[in-house]
């Protein structure tokens, strides 16, 4: 009687055993796959639509978080730390690299800086109309956006004082100074030129070269790597992810 009483127990504890073996296995089975992704406001569009394709091709969930590149990079500095990171230049790939957050980063675009004026605004038709002048300009924030260090760097190449300009406000984001020449809150801005593309509402004007700074967009790969990251990235630096880059405006890295 013994036996098979103790019988009966070994029986109940190994089907009680393989029941939480099924359960644990069919749980790490529905544990969805996603990822974080850092990205420069200005790369919106392009982004988006990659996010789309990743989830349909593979069964990954992207969520982005945009903002200036400056807020993003001080974010991982206090240790909000992403599977990806997609800066609008790659001074803070750099930053990070150096600290020891970013393992490597790769081209995938380029950003080129533009003038924008509101269309029908016959007030600002030159780089030089921003000094010293009346028009109301809006500009990127140089600590929060890499459009903000691109203005600067423009201006500085081309002699002008920031001081001697009519600056009503500093954007946070290069989509937020768009909003803002759109609804003619301001006669100009300087923001990239895929975002101007993208825009039906404004005139755009190139800014001389001997003037213009290009900035190189990167993906960086984290320290902290990730199989779902590796084929995210994989994918954005193949031919199908520059042909999305490519649709919204950018000059991308051959």
């Amino acid at each position: 009687m013994k036996i098979t009483a103790n019988f009966k127990k070994y029986k109940m504890f190994l089907v009680t055993l393989l029941a939480c073996f099924v359960s644990s296995t069919l749980f790490a089975q529905k544990v969805p796959k996603e990822i974080l992704v850092f990205a420069g406001a200005g790369m919106r569009a392009p982004l988006d639509e990659i996010g789309e394709r990743i989830e349909k091709l593979y069964g990954i969930t992207v969520i982005y978080d945009y903002e200036g590149t400056g807020r993003l990079g001080n974010k991982i500095l206090a240790g909000q730390t992403p599977d990806i990171f997609i800066p609008g230049s790659d001074k803070w790939a750099k930053i990070l690299k150096t600290k020891g957050y970013v393992e490597c980063y790769t081209p995938v675009a380029y950003h080129t800086p533009v003038i924008i004026t509101p269309k029908g605004n016959s007030k600002m038709n030159s780089l030089g109309a921003f000094s010293g002048s009346s028009n109301r300009l809006v500009l990127g924030d140089i600590k929060t956006c890499a459009i903000g260090g691109a203005s600067a760097a423009i201006f500085k190449k081309a002699g002008f004082e920031e001081s001697r300009m009519n600056i009503k406000a500093r954007g946070l984001t290069v989509k937020q100074l768009v909003l803002w020449v759109e609804g003619n809150n301001a006669d100009a801005s300087i923001v990239w030129k895929a975002d101007a593309v993208q825009s039906d509402k404004v005139r755009i004007i190139d800014i001389p070269k001997q003037y213009n700074i290009t900035s190189i967009i990167p993906v960086c790969k984290m320290i902290k790597d990730k199989k779902e990251a590796a084929e995210y990235i994989n994918y954005l630096l193949g031919i199908k992810g520059k042909s999305i880059f490519k649709k919204y405006g950018f000059d991308v890295v051959k």
